[in-house]
């Protein structure tokens, strides 16, 4: 299948060239790399931000795949030059292009007029693309549960879930604390991988503890 991103496909309204591999994050700081079970790969990121957006989205089920910086993108009419910060496939088959700004970006002046530009552009070659301001993913709390259950849970294997879930069936609530998950036989690796594939469930807006429920 042949996507609007497919970099050896002709284009109307634009063309893409191969973007430079990442080598400096911004202000000449090193690249992170986040190792990604979706692309099974490591994908770099510029800055801390965009690694907690790749956590962010490891943690979507409608996303399929992903990748950091894939192109840049020409059009043709305006001769404006963008390298998107994420290109991500969903599982539907649609690609969507992600630019990632914290608060403070997201309200300079410059990038608002930029913005404003992109959004047409894209628009006009009926092409998905949001700007995705540190507000709407990066909840202090929750973005740091995220990261720990996905690092804890790298190595977990969801084949023990039905196991889990029927722990939790047998409690008078249908729910119990993480202790008593791992008193019971759970490995903490399959435990995080579980939570963190939303095939359990806990309250992430709160600081996660051997305490904390799960159902």
């Amino acid at each position: 299948m042949v996507t609007p991103y497919d970099l050896n496909a002709p284009h109307s309204g634009y063309t893409l060239e191969s973007s430079r591999p990442l080598r400096f994050g911004r202000s000449r700081k090193l690249v992170t790399f986040v190792a990604s079970r979706k692309n099974q790969v490591s994908i770099g990121c510029e800055t801390l931000l965009e690694a907690d957006f790749c956590i962010h989205l490891e943690y979507q089920p409608s996303v399929a795949t992903y990748q950091s910086q894939p192109f840049t993108i020409r059009f043709s009419k305006s001769k404006t030059r963008y390298t998107p910060d994420f290109l991500a496939t969903l599982v539907d088959g649609n690609q969507v292009v992600y630019e990632v700004k914290s608060d403070a970006g997201a309200r300079n002046r410059n990038w608002q007029i930029r913005r404003t530009v992109l959004e047409q552009l894209f628009s006009q070659n009926d092409l998905r693309f949001e700007c995705v301001e540190q507000c709407q993913f990066d909840h202090p709390v929750q973005i740091h549960n995220l990261r720990m259950l996905y690092h804890l849970g790298y190595d977990g294997n969801l084949a023990r879930v039905p196991y889990m879930l029927r722990l939790l069936q047998e409690q008078p609530e249908k729910c119990a604390s993480i202790a008593f998950l791992l008193k019971h036989g759970v490995s903490q690796a399959d435990l995080t991988c579980a939570l963190f594939n939303q095939q359990l469930h806990c309250h992430l807006h709160r600081p996660l503890n051997l305490l904390s429920w799960v159902w």
